[in-house]
C-alpha cells in the first residue's frame, strides 16, 4: 500500500501527460519494493546495484521510484531504464540457473553501466537503455534456448561488451566465427577472456582464415595469439605462419592464401605477385569469383584499397581529356574495370564510372552481362546494379542480354535479402529503387518483392516479412498495378518521414548546439579549411584560434559552438578537441567528417547518440551508414555519390549553422531547395550538389532506421 501511496503522491504533484501518468502507474507498481532491504542486517546479493538505482533515484531530490528530469516524457523513459529494466535483469539473474560466479558476473556489468550515471549522463538514456535492454534480451535468450539466434540479428559491438559472460555460453563459440566475418579484430582483442576456453584455438583458427591480414598484426615472438597459433595442425594456419616467417609482416601473401592452397601459385609466387599493384588486384579478382574463398574479408579490404589506388588516379585527372585521363586503365580487362567500380563505390566520380562503365561494355564483347556477372561470380552484383541505375547506365547493362536474362537478373537482385545475416543486400536494392524509371524493370521488382513478402508471411520469418515489407512500402506511390495490395502492405510497415528537425532537439542541456568538424591532412584538407573558415568570417560569427584548432562561435541568436582541428593538424587537433568533449562530457549535435572514406571510422567512431547530423564526406557505403545509426539511431544522414567538395559542403554548413543559430527547425526540403537555388550559378558546383543525397532523400539510411524500429518493437 505504501508503494500506491506514493505512486499517487507523485502523480498529484507533478506535471504529467495522460499517457505518462499510464505508463508510470504500469511500470511504477512493479518497481523495486525491496529498497529498505538493504538497510537491515542481510544484504542482498546485488545490493550494490540497488544503491547506485537509488543514487541515480535521488538526482532530482527524493528517492522514491522516479526519476525526474523535468520532463513527463523523458522522466518516464528514465524512470523505465534506470529503475524498471535495471530491475527486469537482477530479477532474470536471479531466477536464472546460472552459478555464483556468473550471477556476480552480470551484476558487475550492470553495476558498471549505471555507475557511469551522473547529474549530466542521465539525460543520455537512449544510451544506457541500449545496453541495458540488449542486456536483457541477452538473459531472456538464454533461458529460452535461443541465444545464438539472437546475437547474431543484434548489435556486435554490444555483444563483445559482454564477452566475459557470453564466453560461458555453449554457442559462444559459434557466435564469435560468425562475428569474425564482420569484426575479426574484435575476436582478436579479446582473446584474453575467452583463452582458457577448450575451443579457443578452434575460433582463432577459423578467424584467422577469414581475416589473414588481421591477425598478422599479432605476430609478435611473445603474442599469446600468436604462440596458441603456432600449435595449431591446420594446413591453412601452418601456410600464414609460414608467409609470417619468411617474409615477416610485409607481404601480400597473406591474403591470397585462398590461391597458394588451389595450388594457383606458390607461397614464393604469391609474394612476388603481391609486390606488383595490377598483378595484385588480378589475382584478388579471381579469387574473390569463388564462393567463400579463404581470407575473404581481408579479400575485401584489399580489393577496396587497390581498386581505389587506380580510381583515385582517374578522380584526379577529371578536367584532363579522356585519352590522358584513362591511360593507365586502357589494358585493364572487363573484369578489372568492374571491380574498379563495385570496390570504389565511396569515391568514385562520376565520370570516372561512365568511363569505366563504357570500356568495360566494350571490352565484353559479345558475352552478355548476365554471363559475365556469373564470371565474377555475381561478387556485389546488388552494388553494381545500384550504381548502374544511380548513374543512368542500367538500361545500357540491361540491353546486353536477352529479354529472359533481363528477367531473371532483376528478380535475382530483389530475391533472398532476408538470407544475409546484416541489412547491407536489402540496402542496395533500397538505394538502388530511387534511380530507377523503366516502367518494365519496376515492374519485375514490384513482382519479386511482392512474391517474397508473401512467401516470407507463410514461412512466418517476421525478419524476412520486415524487409519486403519496407521494400513494397516503396513501391506504393509508383505501383503500376496492385495498388492496393501495396498500400495494404505500407499501412504495416510505414516508412516515416525524416524531413524535420525540430530546433531544441539540436541543442544539449546547456542549451549550445556543438558542432565536431574532422579535417584530415590529404592534398584537398588545406584548401577545404581555409573557404570553410571564411565562411564564416562575418558579423555573427566570431573565430577563436587555438593554433591547432579553432572554434566558431555564434555572436547572434542562439549559442552555436563549431570545433574544428586544423588539417596540419590532423592528430593532436582532433586530440585537443576529444579531450575537451571528453573532460567536460560534451557531446556533438552536428558532426563532419571532411575527408576521403578511409578516414571515415575515425570521425564515426565519435558519434554519440545526441547527434542529429553526421555529414559524410564521400557517398558512404552501407556499413559506414549502419555504424552511424547503431551509435545515434535518429541521425539524419548528408552525403555524396562521389567525393564531397568544398563549393557545396562550405554553403551547405554555413546555411545549416545559420538556420539553427536563427532557432528555426531544420526543415531539409526546403533547406535543400534554398542550397540549390544558391548553387544554381556556379555550374561546377551546381553539378557536383546533384549528386549530394539529403536525409530525406537517402533511402538506405531511411530503410536501416526504420527497419531497426520495427525489429525493436517485436522485441
Amino acid at each position: 500500500m505504501g508503494r500506491i501511496k506514493n505512486l499517487l503522491r507523485v502523480i498529484l504533484t507533478r506535471p504529467l501527460t495522460g499517457m505518462a501518468i499510464l505508463v508510470f502507474i504500469t511500470q511504477g507498481l512493479f518497481a523495486r519494493t525491496d529498497s529498505t532491504a538493504n538497510k537491515g542486517f542481510f544484504k542482498k546479493p546485488d545490493y550494490y546495484v540497488d544503491d547506485e538505482q537509488d543514487r541515480i533515484d535521488g538526482m532530482d531530490g527524493a528517492v522514491d521510484g522516479w526519476v525526474d528530469l523535468g520532463d513527463s516524457v523523458e522522466s518516464v523513459f528514465a524512470t523505465k531504464t534506470y529503475i524498471n529494466l535495471v530491475d527486469s535483469i537482477q530479477t532474470a539473474v536471479d531466477q536464472s540457473s546460472f552459478d555464483e560466479v556468473t550471477k556476480k558476473a552480470y551484476r558487475d556489468i550492470v553495476y558498471l553501466q549505471i555507475h557511469k550515471v551522473n547529474f549530466n549522463s542521465v539525460y543520455n538514456i537512449k544510451r544506457f537503455y541500449s545496453f541495458l535492454k540488449f542486456l536483457n534480451g541477452e538473459l531472456n535468450a538464454i533461458k529460452q534456448n535461443r541465444l545464438y539466434s539472437y546475437l547474431v540479428k543484434s548489435n556486435i559491438l554490444q555483444a563483445f561488451r559482454i564477452v566475459s559472460v557470453i564466453k560461458n555460453e555453449p554457442c559462444a563459440d559459434s557466435f564469435f566465427i560468425y562475428a569474425a566475418h564482420y569484426r575479426p579484430d574484435l575476436v582478436f582483442r579479446n582473446y584474453e577472456l575467452y583463452s582458457s576456453k577448450p575451443w579457443a584455438l578452434h575460433v582463432l583458427e577459423e578467424t584467422s582464415k577469414i581475416a589473414p591480414v588481421t591477425v598478422k598484426r599479432y605476430f609478435n615472438p611473445k603474442d599469446p595469439i600468436f604462440l596458441a597459433l603456432k600449435t595449431s595442425n591446420d594446413t591453412v594456419i601452418k601456410l600464414i605462419i609460414a608467409i609470417k616467417e619468411k617474409y615477416a609482416r610485409r607481404s601480400n601473401a597473406f591474403t591470397l592464401i585462398d590461391g597458394i592452397m588451389h595450388g594457383d601459385y606458390t607461397m614464393d609466387q604469391a609474394d612476388a605477385i603481391g609486390s606488383d599493384p595490377k598483378r595484385f588486384f588480378q589475382a584478388m579478382i579471381k579469387i574473390r569469383s569463388r564462393k567463400n574463398p579463404l581470407g575473404e574479408h581481408s579479400l575485401e579490404e584489399d580489393m577496396a584499397v587497390y581498386a581505389l589506388k587506380f580510381v583515385r588516379v582517374l578522380n584526379d585527372l577529371h578536367n584532363d581529356r579522356d585519352e590522358v585521363r584513362f591511360a593507365s586503365i586502357e589494358k585493364f580487362s572487363a573484369e578489372e574495370l568492374y571491380s574498379m567500380m563495385v570496390y570504389s563505390e565511396e569515391e568514385i566520380f562520376t565520370s570516372s564510372f561512365n568511363g569505366l562503365f563504357d570500356r568495360m561494355m566494350i571490352k565484353l564483347g559479345p558475352v552478355s552481362g548476365f554471363d559475365f556477372l556469373k564470371q565474377v561470380g555475381d561478387n556485389r552484383f546488388r552494388t553494381f546494379i545500384k550504381m548502374c541505375a544511380g548513374y543512368g547506365k542500367l538500361k545500357t547493362f540491361l540491353q546486353s542480354m536477352t529479354p529472359v536474362y533481363q528477367q531473371m537478373l532483376m528478380i535475382k537482385f530483389a530475391s533472398g535479402l532476408e538470407q544475409y545475416n546484416d541489412l547491407s543486400q536489402a540496402v542496395e536494392v533500397a538505394d538502388a529503387f530511387g534511380s530507377i524509371t523503366d516502367s518494365l524493370v519496376l515492374k519485375i521488382l514490384k513482382g519479386a518483392i511482392k512474391y517474397e513478402y508473401i512467401k516470407q508471411s507463410a514461412a512466418g520469418n517476421e525478419r524476412g516479412k520486415i524487409i519486403y515489407g519496407l521494400l513494397s512500402s516503396l513501391f506504393v506511390d509508383r505501383s503500376i498495378s496492385n495498388q492496393n495490395w501495396f498500400a495494404s502492405v505500407s499501412n504495416q510497415y510505414a516508412i516515416p518521414s525524416f524531413d524535420h528537425i525540430a530546433n531544441d532537439k539540436l541543442f544539449n542541456r546547456d542549451s549550445i548546439d556543438r558542432w565536431l568538424i574532422f579535417f584530415y591532412d590529404d592534398e584537398d584538407g588545406e584548401s577545404s579549411y581555409s573557404t570553410f573558415i571564411q565562411a564564416f568570417t562575418d558579423p555573427n560569427w566570431a573565430i577563436a584560434d587555438s593554433g591547432i584548432y579553432v572554434i566558431i562561435k555564434s555572436k547572434k541568436g542562439k549559442q552555436v559552438n563549431i570545433y574544428a582541428n586544423k588539417p596540419k593538424h590532423e592528430y593532436d587537433g582532433q586530440e585537443k578537441i576529444e579531450s575537451i568533449f571528453n573532460i567536460y562530457d560534451y557531446e556533438p549535435n552536428v558532426m563532419v567528417h571532411r575527408g576521403h572514406s578511409y578516414y571515415a571510422y575515425k570521425t564515426i567512431e565519435k558519434v554519440k547518440d545526441n547527434t542529429q547530423i553526421f555529414v559524410l564526406g564521400s557517398c558512404g557505403g552501407y556499413h559506414s551508414i549502419s555504424s552511424i545509426i547503431e551509435r545515434s539511431p535518429e541521425v539524419s544522414i548528408i552525403s555524396s555519390k562521389q567525393i564531397g567538395t568544398r563549393y557545396v559542403n562550405n554553403p551547405m554548413l554555413k546555411l545549416l549553422a545559420e538556420n539553427i543559430r536563427k532557432g528555426q527547425d531544420v526543415e531539409w526540403q526546403s533547406l535543400w531547395a534554398n542550397l540549390d537555388k544558391s548553387l544554381e550559378k556556379n555550374r561546377e558546383a551546381y553539378e557536383r550538389f546533384l549528386d549530394y543525397i539529403p536525409p530525406h532523400k537517402n533511402l538506405g539510411a531511411i530503410f536501416i532506421k526504420t527497419y531497426n524500429k520495427l525489429m525493436e518493437d517485436q522485441d
